[in-house]
């Protein structure tokens, strides 16, 4: 098996939804991009008490599963402990990262397509080692989807340089 990105999804995410960010991954990082698997929501990372799951339980699931970088797309609302939600969660660097469709979700599906496409390149970026950046740039930190909709759905040129050996 050569380099690819593998996706997982989690929960009940369209498929049609999937298969427009799996083609549009592959144009930005230039490997080829599988839908590996399809899983239910583990009710084991559920934390009833919140009623939200473990973004880091999530995460340790979806690195079960193989490829140079498995992504997993998760329908259900996630979170951590010291924070109120989350949009992703990634192994910084790794091989493994998260988004969740939960909070991303809009009427306007060009929006929500734009804000699937920038949270899923931000987590795959911290799985190459990328921190938060300051610039205009996708690996700006987002605090909430307004966050996410400022930024570019493209990394800055000290990012791109740092990520540069990866990408083909």
């Amino acid at each position: 098996m050569g380099e690819e990105i593998n996706i997982v999804v989690v929960g009940n995410v369209p498929p049609a939804e999937v298969e427009i960010l799996r083609g549009r991954l592959g144009e930005v990082f230039g490997y080829d991009v599988s839908i590996y698997a399809r899983i239910p929501m583990p009710g084991e990372c559920y934390m009833e008490r919140r009623g939200q799951y473990d973004a880091a339980c999530i995460l340790d699931r979806i690195l079960r599963y193989p490829g140079f970088r498995v992504l997993g797309i998760v329908s259900g609302d996630i979170a951590i402990r010291d924070y109120n939600f989350l949009l992703g969660l990634a192994a910084s660097p790794g091989r493994g990262a998260i988004i969740s469709t939960f909070r991303l979700r809009t009427a306007n599906s060009e929006v929500y397509f734009s804000r699937l496409l920038k949270e899923a390149m931000h987590e795959l970026g911290h799985t190459f080692g990328l921190r938060h950046c300051n610039n205009n740039c996708v690996m700006r930190f987002s605090n909430t989807v307004f966050d996410v909709d400022n930024k570019p759905a493209e990394f800055c040129g000290e990012c791109r340089g740092k990520i540069k050996e990866h990408l083909r």
